[in-house]
């Protein structure tokens, strides 16, 4: 049986980052040397009714919503511990080739909370419908998506990861789903006709954006925990984009780094200095016709 081989698409010298087929997910090659494996910790990973995910598609808010979550577990606690051991990525720490970043979900008490961006069917999930673990997805409008992505991919360069070309390559990449866990639009709509799950909880950046404290009081109610009034106020406040970059350490792979790639800009209607005419007309045609009718709408306005 011949090996798997890594995935990189190319248009001249520009090159995308190299993926790993990993149960029909383009898996940056960064976080695994051994696809195979990779699949099976994911299929046979064993969820507890405790477990909390917090999921999204690349750069839609996960480590906003991930260190809200942390704070309601914690009444409102800072941490500068690394976020990436408080509430671990699941494709990168299962088996990532650098031992100090593997982490034994097994070994971790409850109820663990857990980082993805998987799909909606490739999600760990329990067999016994009784028993299922809860899941926070988070979703941003993609033409904010795509540039944050940019950004991020850019940023990591420096690892090996393959990437090189301007943004106008990358948008091409990010439309025609040869990007990091595929198209945004089937992983979003993946997750939106799960909404009415009780164990699913689905958010939108934006609405983030809008009014924090009502919706970390809805997270708390999806979460059973009974916050005061004070304490939600809190973790608002020390959650808004001011308030995390006063704790940016905790964001930090690197202890060099001067900013963390996770707490960019934060913000809604950036796109604007990106897309041209004619790259905004192609999305609308490409990537939003396909969410048309299904009751999923974005803000693409600053407010």
């Amino acid at each position: 049986m011949a090996s798997p081989s890594v995935i990189q698409t190319r248009e001249g010298e520009w090159t995308s980052e190299k993926y790993w087929n990993v149960l029909g997910v383009n898996i940056p090659d960064i976080f695994t040397n051994d696809p195979a494996l990779l699949a099976d910790y994911i299929v046979y990973f064993d969820t507890r009714a405790d477990d909390v995910f917090v999921v999204s598609y690349p750069k839609s808010g996960t480590t906003w919503v991930q260190e809200i979550v942390w704070q309601i577990y914690n009444e409102g606690a800072i941490s500068s511990e690394k976020q990436i051991y408080r509430f671990p990525f699941l494709e990168d720490t299962a088996c990532n080739m650098s031992e100090h970043m593997q982490i034994d979900f097994k070994a971790l008490p409850s109820p663990r909370l857990i980082k993805s961006h998987l799909t909606y069917s490739t999600t760990p999930r329990s067999a016994n419908k009784d028993d299922q673990c809860k899941y926070i997805y988070v979703a941003r409008n993609p033409k904010d998506v795509a540039v944050s992505y940019f950004h991020f991919t850019e940023h990591w360069k420096k690892e090996g990861n393959g990437y090189n070309g301007p943004w106008e390559f990358f948008s091409k990449l990010f439309i025609e789903g040869n990007v990091g866990w595929n198209f945004w639009n089937d992983h979003v709509l993946g997750w939106w006709k799960q909404k009415d799950d009780p164990n699913v909880l689905f958010l939108k950046y934006e609405d983030l954006h809008k009014d924090l404290p009502s919706n970390v009081r809805r997270i708390a109610n999806f979460l059973n925990k009974t916050l005061s009034d004070e304490l939600i106020n809190r973790i608002a406040e020390q959650c808004s984009f001011k308030g995390m970059k006063k704790n940016e350490i905790s964001y930090k792979f690197e202890s060099e780094e001067k900013t963390s790639p996770y707490l960019r800009k934060g913000v809604v209607g950036g796109w604007k200095s990106y897309f041209t005419p004619e790259l905004n007309e192609r999305f609308e045609k490409e990537v939003m016709e396909k969410i048309k009718g299904t009751g999923l709408e974005f803000d693409f306005e600053a407010y």
